[in-house]
């Protein structure tokens, strides 16, 4: 019998401050965040998947206790950075919109943040608004990042230095004068995974994003059109990247997005009969990257 193929499983939660009017998935208070993040949480590793937060400087320094929790109990915890949620918002642009100097500036300012109110400096990233230009990664892993989801393939919206049309669906180590190409720069890119054949809105691809859609108009569509073009492309290294954000209150039961996330979790349980299940976070993917390259390369 052939060996089943790996199947990497990430969780990710975008964890911005409340209230800010430039991204409506900010939650509405700090209560609601927390309850978010809590639920979110809890709700994945009971599911066996460590989550990854991709968080702000202002929400970890805001609640540090909590993030201590959620590190104890498995979760990674990433930057997540969008610039007109720093300070006093004389950032108003998106992140790939800012000169090489100001984007360096900015990401370490807001590590460092990260770094002295939990004690561990994040090394996963992902940009707000998946907002990037071709300096960004280079930036990222001169100070001291090794792996992040920037990436969103399909997603077309210049206005915002978004724009990935065309890139690689797979995750892959960075050419840092190309962000739609492979290199050997060895930052781990892991896209979020998306349907760039459908579009939810103009520019905007289907994505597992849990409050898209339901599982199966949406989720589940989007995840077998992955599978089986891995499957066609005998692609190594296998992911799922499943993304939301704490404007979604996944404390409650009531809420219908906790209950796609639950519906999705009994779902994911199915594909166990075809591939073996390795649930990650994004450090814990690059550590399985790193190996199956080194695999690879001594054969």
């Amino acid at each position: 019998m052939a060996e089943k193929p790996h199947l990497h499983v990430l969780f990710t939660i975008n964890c911005p401050p409340p209230g800010v009017r430039a991204n409506p998935d900010s939650p509405r208070t700090w209560e609601h965040s927390a309850r978010a993040i809590e639920g979110f949480c809890v709700r994945t590793v009971r599911a066996g998947y460590p989550p990854t937060l991709f968080a702000a400087s202002a929400c970890v320094d805001e609640q540090a206790p909590l993030f201590d929790d959620v590190v104890r109990r498995g979760a990674e915890v990433g930057l997540f950075l969008h610039p007109p949620e720093i300070g006093d918002g004389r950032f108003s642009r998106y992140l790939g919109q800012y000169s090489v100097e100001d984007q360096r500036s900015l990401i370490e300012y807001s590590a460092e943040k990260i770094t002295s109110t939990l004690g561990l400096r994040p090394r996963s990233f992902r940009s707000g608004f998946f907002s990037a230009s071709n300096v960004t990664f280079r930036q990222l892993f001169e100070l001291g990042f090794r792996q992040g989801s920037l990436s969103e393939p399909g997603r077309r919206i210049a206005s915002r230095e978004a724009v990935w049309d065309g890139a690689i669906a797979d995750p892959h180590y960075i050419n840092p004068e190309d962000r739609l190409r492979a290199g050997t720069m060895p930052f781990l890119e892991i896209p979020v995974t998306t349907n760039p054949a459908e579009e939810l809105a103009r520019g905007m691809p289907h994505a597992l994003q849990i409050e898209a859609g339901n599982v199966d108009a949406l989720l589940q569509p989007t995840i077998e059109r992955h599978l089986a073009r891995m499957q066609r492309e005998d692609v190594a290294f296998r992911v799922l990247c499943i993304t939301t954000s704490t404007r979604i209150d996944y404390y409650s039961d009531s809420e219908k997005h906790t209950q796609t996330l639950e519906k999705l979790f009994d779902w994911l349980e199915t594909l166990a009969e075809t591939h073996t299940m390795v649930p990650v976070t994004a450090a814990l993917a690059h550590e399985r990257f790193r190996v199956l390259r080194r695999t690879i390369d001594e054969r």
